[in-house]
């Protein structure tokens, strides 16, 4: 978890820094985003303009899991690959 957060943290101030504003930016769309719906309960992750439903997946060996700009290329196209 703590790698995860220091990632979003890292990524807000890089949002800041730009200026971006608005959701329909690139910058913001392109981040990996959890909404959670009250009507049917769900929680769906999206990211660019694909939206998929949150399925417990496994993030790896957490003890090692290091997230860099290639990481979020990669989270970009698997999730564009859905």
């Amino acid at each position: 978890m703590v790698v995860i957060d220091v990632h979003a943290r890292d990524v807000v101030q890089e949002l800041i820094n730009k200026n971006i504003s608005s959701t329909n930016d690139f910058e913001w769309a392109s981040q990996l985003r959890y909404y959670w719906t009250e009507k049917t309960l769900d929680l769906d992750v999206s990211m660019v303009t694909a939206t998929i439903p949150y399925g417990w997946e496994y993030l790896g060996n957490s003890l090692r899991l290091v997230i860099t700009p290639l990481t979020d290329r990669c989270y970009r196209t698997l999730m564009g690959a859905k």
